[in-house]
């Protein structure tokens, strides 16, 4: 009884983002507005299959991202992401123009997560910046190790998170949002 709970919200997880996906499948004559009833039926069968599956992935504390505010706020974490994004690229490009500063390393990042999605979502961020990439994850501290394009002087140091991004702390953004 209790995987049930969590076999529906990832249920209707799945169907919510399978009928995003099918949209507009619906013919003159057979279709419950935009979706055709064969989609939906079909979506429903996959839905309560996926969340029979994907039941044990939502543990207690993945409910929290269930929150539609928590949504909101990554939908809005896209425009720091942007701004940040545009920066390392202008940065690199830079650095690869001019050859100065090309220390390349990999720095330990004490992020400070308490989730996995935070920690996940964090080297995702990382990853997606030019000349950085997460290369492992401390499971039980959740400390990430990253490996820039200039580690700096000390390329074997602790760095804190905020030091990782130019001007924006995504990791402060990623913490409101999983935590």
């Amino acid at each position: 009884m209790s995987n049930v709970f969590p076999a529906i919200l990832a249920g209707v997880a799945a169907f919510i983002i399978y009928l995003v996906l099918s949209a507009g499948s619906a013919t003159p004559g057979d279709g419950i507005l935009i979706w055709s009833s064969a989609e939906l039926v079909i979506g429903l069968i996959l839905s309560i299959i996926t969340g029979l599956i994907c039941r044990k992935l939502w543990n207690g504390k993945s409910y929290r991202m269930a929150n539609p505010l928590r949504w909101l706020l990554l939908i809005v974490y896209i425009i720091p992401f942007l701004i940040e994004l545009i920066i390392a690229n202008l940065t690199v490009a830079s650095k690869i123009i001019t050859g100065r500063n090309i220390r390349p390393g990999i720095v330990k990042l004490t992020p400070g997560m308490k989730t996995d999605g935070g920690a996940l979502l964090l080297s995702a961020s990382i990853t997606y910046q030019p000349g950085t990439a997460t290369v492992d994850v401390n499971d039980e501290t959740r400390e990430l190790y990253v490996h820039c394009l200039d580690a700096g002087e000390d390329a074997k140091g602790v760095m804190p998170a905020d030091k990782i991004f130019a001007k924006i702390n995504l990791a402060k953004w990623i913490r409101r949002i999983t935590e």
